[in-house]
């Protein structure tokens, strides 16, 4: 049995570096895995805008009424997607109130620690939000990459959202584009290895 084990992982181990070198780099596969994702995975949604309090806090935190949204690795032009409250943590973490925040020296164990940080939803920590261009086939959509970083010792995950502005033409700039846009799907792709 633990030889039958042993040969599948290695069988596994091969068939990914296999498939890992079809590729020239890695963001040539991220941008193949999140084009195969779109086709098997999207379905349109859409999404009101915030309507709550929207606080800047600070050049990396914003305040939708009783929930965070913490960024970083983020052009500044992609911001105004939040500010416009476009996008926004309540999306992710719900719209119930916030559980207790407690201090490390309140969480008696690892166990209750780490249950507790798997359920916090006061704060929304995202980076690395891109734009998938070669996805973004319309002049009125454009579709988008980030990682969402969770409070409990995990890997971060993959999620995709797309914005639609019926209005955008091929001249339509960014600032602009998002200004008219709409959230009109977001969906969690993987978690990150």
């Amino acid at each position: 049995m633990k030889n039958s084990l042993f040969y599948f992982l290695l069988l596994f181990v091969v068939i990914a570096n296999a498939q890992k070198n079809e590729f020239k780099n890695q963001d040539e596969q991220e941008n193949a895995l999140a084009e195969q994702f779109f086709e098997k995975k999207y379905v349109k949604q859409s999404f009101e805008k915030f309507q709550g309090k929207i606080t800047v806090i600070d050049k990396t935190n914003i305040t939708f009424n009783n929930k965070t949204l913490q960024f970083w690795d983020i052009k500044p032009e992609l911001l105004q997607m939040f500010t416009e409250g476009i996008f926004y943590p309540q999306i992710l973490l719900g719209k119930e109130e916030n559980n207790i925040i407690k201090s490390e020296s309140e969480l008696l164990s690892e166990r209750e620690s780490a249950l507790y940080n798997f359920k916090r939803n006061d704060k929304l920590r995202v980076s690395n939000f891109e734009e998938l261009v070669s996805l973004s086939k319309s002049p009125k959509v454009k579709r988008f990459r980030f990682l969402n970083y969770s409070f409990a010792p995990m890997n971060p995950q993959v999620y995709f959202i797309e914005l639609t502005n019926e209005n955008a033409t091929e001249n339509t700039d960014l600032n602009s584009f998002i200004k008219g846009a709409k959230l009109t799907f977001v969906c969690l792709g993987w978690l990150t290895t």
